[in-house]
């Protein structure tokens, strides 16, 4: 587990017991108000889905687009009764009137944040969503960004690239979106060694275990620090 991590743990057990003595103000003020884009397994969806019912994160999803019809991802949405949209890039003549419509199918919902969880299509950060927009993306950036980032690089791609370059260490990064693909200001990272004999399957699957105690902790981080965000419940 990186330093950042482990501090971030450390300090999220430390103040437990302070924000559980807060939770029925926050509760009064109302939880912080997610949608989550995905193109696939939803298991970063999932993830979040089950932090949230242990009451680790003040948050709750408020609607799931997926990029891709017919999804496990979706399948997960429907089955936690939550509302489900499918927005193809095929469907839209350029990457700025899709992003419109992945804002458009949002906005009756209205959420805080939106959170990219597994989400493989780029979408413009438009006027008022800037900074509320966060991913993960299963590379330490900046750091191997040159090689493992990027369009088209993303799941065993990712891995792969990191195996070939041949380094000791890989990771997760959460990030907040801009216009350009993994290329906004990293928030919060974690590490994981590359072992002798790892192919991509085998790093991608502790990777995974890693992102899922990784994103939650960084958005919960993040909502602590931008109050600003939160468009309602104030």
């Amino acid at each position: 587990m990186s330093t950042d991590l482990a501090l971030a743990r450390r300090l999220h057990e430390e103040t437990a017991e302070r924000m559980t003595d807060q939770s029925n103000a926050y509760s009064m003020q109302g939880s912080w108000r997610l949608g989550v884009l995905i193109s696939g397994s939803g298991r970063s969806l999932r993830n979040l889905l089950q932090v949230i019912q242990r009451h680790e994160l003040d948050a709750e999803v408020v609607c799931v687009v997926s990029s891709v019809a017919g999804v496990k991802g979706l399948e997960i949405a429907e089955d936690a009764g939550l509302p489900t949209h499918v927005i193809s890039r095929a469907q839209f003549p350029g990457v700025g009137n899709y992003s419109q419509a992945v804002y458009d199918v949002q906005a009756p919902y209205e959420p805080d944040l939106l959170i990219m969880a597994g989400f493989l299509r780029r979408l413009l950060v438009f006027p008022g969503w800037e900074g509320r927009i966060l991913n993960i993306h299963p590379a330490l950036l900046p750091d191997a960004a040159a090689y493992a980032a990027g369009k088209g690089r993303y799941g065993d791609r990712v891995h792969e690239a990191v195996l070939d370059k041949g380094d000791p260490v890989s990771g997760a990064t959460v990030h907040v979106v801009t216009d350009v693909y993994d290329d906004g200001p990293p928030l919060l990272r974690t590490e994981v060694p590359v072992e002798p004999g790892d192919t991509a399957k085998s790093l991608a699957a502790r990777i995974f275990v890693a992102e899922c105690e990784l994103y939650p902790e960084a958005i919960r981080q993040y909502m602590a620090q931008h109050p600003e965000f939160k468009r309602s419940g104030l």
